[in-house]
């Protein structure tokens, strides 16, 4: 009989952001265009240990409305926001990133950022 393990108290867990982006270019992006992106500029900028430190984790993206979510460790997320304003160019084309707003949790940042752009 396998028991179940325990899982951590939320004192002891690691504390996220999320950060609702939108992305305006030349073109309609991929999402994987779009993660890949993130990552290069994010090791480029912050470098190995930074990049680890922050932990941005791509979590969604609708390509109809070019509008996504990343997480974030609380204390980066002012680098992290960073790292998405120097995403000039993705796969070839020109684009920006905007950083809609920052959130707590997913269902706060999709009420409060992302309702206008059709997310539920």
């Amino acid at each position: 009989m396998r028991r179940k393990p325990k899982t951590l108290p939320p004192t002891l867990r690691d504390k996220n952001r999320y950060i609702a982006f939108q992305v305006t270019g030349e073109r309609p992006f991929k999402k994987e265009m779009i993660k890949k992106a993130i990552w290069d500029v994010s090791l480029k900028t912050l470098g190995e240990l930074g990049t680890a430190r922050a932990k941005p984790w791509f979590i969604k993206f609708d390509e109809k409305t070019q509008t996504g979510i990343v997480r974030c460790d609380r204390k980066y997320v002012e680098e992290i926001r960073f790292v998405l304003t120097l995403i000039t160019e993705i796969n070839g084309s020109k684009a920006i990133v905007r950083t809609l707003g920052v959130s707590g949790t997913i269902k706060r940042l999709k009420m409060k950022f992302l309702k206008e752009f059709g997310w539920k």
